[in-house]
């Protein structure tokens, strides 16, 4: 096709998996659904990082068992791509210390102490050998980073101010929409604008709003800030024309806020890094203050997935 010449490296980044849960006698294991993830980390010490919802099989919210046949998973599938021909490479990771302990006691998965945050990260160390290694980027850019690299140096400590997020800006979700794999290994890229002050939270939580049309399958996507070379950045009353594109992860989407409307919720990386500090950039603190929680007849709303019922309601276990 006539202008497209290479495909972006992120969209190697966002990885195909599926939960399924064991079976514990002669019948096969289920799938209980297809979702996103993706690495952070460094070679060798990688996490993958998606939705809470989706490793523990329940509401992060309010603990229900979303499977309509009260089954959580036990393992998970993740699709990596070849490094030599893009094949598929399947790889399953167990979510709890004991696979055959039905009351999963023990999770390998590590989330927030705040229940409500629905996102938890699992340790894999390294990709499969012949696999793309792809994982997303943990830093915020400056302005500096808008300039070419040659010119970087000549520009005072001004340049150093970190791009702003605002409302209204243009994000994107990484990620599998009805776990559609027709373009993979390449996520699919959906638009989506901030709908809500990203400084505000949500709920006194490092979370805010898209507008986006985004759908089951998508739970655990990177959220990701990217500006294309010539786009204008207005930072503190100045516009900056630029020659590099800029790419940063803004955080983790985990779903609409209800099936029938097209908010969904995004966590930061405020979030992630805060269960997660060994893959924070150096000298991060967070830029969110949490504000006195919002209280409302039917209080706060948490997106745990794109339209999917929770089932029948178990104990909860604890979080670890």
């Amino acid at each position: 096709m006539q202008g497209a010449h290479r495909v972006h490296t992120l969209s190697y980044a966002a990885l195909y998996m599926e939960s399924w849960f064991r079976s514990r006698g002669d019948e096969d294991d289920e799938r209980l659904g297809s979702a996103t993830g993706f690495l952070v980390g460094i070679p060798g010490h990688y996490w993958l990082v998606t939705a809470w919802h989706v490793l523990s099989g329940r509401r992060s919210d309010t603990g229900e068992i979303r499977s309509d046949k009260a089954l959580c998973p036990d393992y998970i599938r993740v699709r990596f791509a070849g490094e030599d021909d893009l094949a598929p490479i399947h790889v399953e990771y167990e979510l709890y210390d004991d696979e055959f302990d039905e009351f999963q006691a023990n999770p390998r998965f590590r989330s927030p102490v705040e229940r409500r945050i629905d996102v938890a990260a699992l340790r894999i160390g390294d990709v499969p050998g012949p696999a793309v290694d792809a994982a997303m980027p943990n830093t915020w850019p400056t302005l500096r980073e808008l300039s070419p690299k040659e010119r970087r140096a000549q520009f005072g400590s001004e340049a150093d101010t970190p791009i702003p997020l605002r409302i209204t800006d243009r994000l994107f979700v990484l990620g599998f929409p009805f776990g559609d794999t027709g373009s993979w290994p390449f996520a699919v890229w959906t638009a989506a604008p901030v709908a809500s002050e990203p400084l505000a939270g949500w709920g006194g939580l490092p979370g805010f709003l898209l507008d986006s049309r985004t759908r089951p399958g998508q739970s655990g996507s990177p959220v990701v800030m990217h500006i294309r070379p010539g786009e204008p950045v207005v930072a503190d009353g100045v516009v900056h024309m630029h020659e590099e594109s800029v790419t940063a992860l803004v955080g983790i989407y985990s779903g609409r806020l209800d099936p029938n409307s097209d908010l969904g919720m995004v966590w930061t990386t405020d979030a992630l890094f805060g269960f997660l500090p060994e893959i924070a950039p150096p000298n991060w603190s967070p830029t969110f203050v949490p504000a006195a929680p919002s209280v409302s007849d039917d209080g706060d709303r948490y997106a745990n997935g794109d339209g999917d019922q929770p089932g029948n309601c178990a104990p909860v276990r604890e979080r670890s």
